[in-house]
């Protein structure tokens, strides 16, 4: 087995399915996160917020122009305003797969699921370390990255598992957290003292 060690602690890690095969992730580094973040909008694009997702929402409904978009309407301000209310949140999801094929909506959509389908492979490639498991490959790394021909020939279902997780490696730790926290505010400075 070859393995390519990061300058940073990496992780064995196998898929909940696929216990047999494991695969060396790596935190990445400062530099390798600025790396990967240029691939995922390379090849993801990019992940429209969602206020963005709001507003076309809204122009779907004008386009289809039901009878009841004044409702609809007022469903998604409320869903707007209240994100954290599921009771306010739940017509939002069934006013979302009704809009799923009027185009003002449908490009976004697209581009959202372009970009969630492509995080976790763009992340492997840049994460990955090594592996053991049978019929696996050799490991092999070029420039930073498994080649998009080694990912293909890895089993398609762990892709998914391998990405989430060195994505979620990527976020920084409670301690890691508490470093980057602002510093408390310094006390306040002592009132100049007058000669009596």
């Amino acid at each position: 087995m070859n393995v390519v060690f990061s300058r940073r602690d990496a992780e064995w890690f196998s898929p909940p399915h696929a216990p047999e095969r494991r695969y060396l992730i790596a935190p990445l580094t400062f530099r390798e996160r600025q790396a990967f973040r240029a691939d995922l909008a390379r090849d993801g694009g990019i992940y429209p917020p969602k206020a963005q997702m709001l507003e076309a929402l809204r122009l779907a409904i004008t386009e289809a122009a039901p009878g009841n978009a004044e409702e609809l309407a007022v469903a998604i301000a409320r869903a707007e305003a209240e994100p954290d209310d599921p009771e306010a949140q739940a017509p939002l999801a069934m006013i979302e797969a009704a809009c799923a094929a009027i185009p003002s909506y449908a490009g976004l959509l697209a581009a959202r699921q372009r970009y969630i389908g492509m995080l976790p492979w763009v992340a492997a490639r840049h994460a990955l370390r090594g592996w053991e498991g049978a019929d696996l490959a050799p490991f092999k790394r070029d420039r930073g990255l498994v080649s998009e021909a080694l990912m293909d020939a890895l089993p398609q279902e762990d892709i998914e598992p391998i990405g989430w997780r060195a994505s979620a490696l990527m976020q920084p730790g409670r301690d890691a957290e508490k470093n980057s926290a602002a510093p408390s505010p310094s006390p306040a400075s002592p009132a100049p003292m007058t000669a009596d």
